[in-house]
């Protein structure tokens, strides 16, 4: 059998990574886990939590641990505040087109009109990229961007 019909018969699952959202250098969205949770209340719905440090979460006390749901399926991600210095979000072990979504309601529900937002990946990171300023704002043109990064990092 050739390659393309092995393929065809037995596609390969779409490769995963984390990706990371932040201010772009000097800036600030101000996000808080307060805004944060709002914002992944609306939504999600009044189910929507994130654990915090005081709730045993992560050991940065402005930071937290979340669930996003896209269709069905729950991805798990981190944030910090802007009041810890290391403000941004992530989201782990994900496909390029959830963290499409990811970016872009972070982009529409997070980030202040005007305000810039730098990505990367943790295979880009492991590539020696560097954070790439993320100009798309839609899914689909997330999608694009984040295709040609992770190609960029093989």
């Amino acid at each position: 059998m050739d390659r393309e019909t092995l393929l065809r018969l037995y596609p390969l699952p779409e490769p995963t990574t984390t990706f990371i959202l932040t201010p772009a250098p000097g800036t600030t969205w101000g996000m808080t886990a307060d805004t944060f949770l709002d914002a992944l209340r609306r939504r999600q719905g009044g189910e929507a939590e994130i654990q915090t440090h005081a709730d045993g979460g992560p050991s940065d006390k402005h930071g937290w641990w979340f669930g996003f749901t896209v269709g069905d399926v729950g991805h798990d991600g981190a944030g910090s505040s802007c009041l810890g210095g290391n403000e941004g979000v992530s989201i782990f072990k994900t496909t390029v087109d959830v963290a499409a979504e990811f970016a872009a309601w972070v982009c529409a529900e997070l980030v202040p009109d005007g305000a810039a937002v730098d990505f990367n990946s943790r295979v880009g990171m492991e590539a020696g990229l560097p954070d790439e300023l993320l100009t798309a704002r839609t899914v689909q043109d997330l999608e694009a961007v984040f295709r040609e990064h992770i190609e960029n990092a093989a």
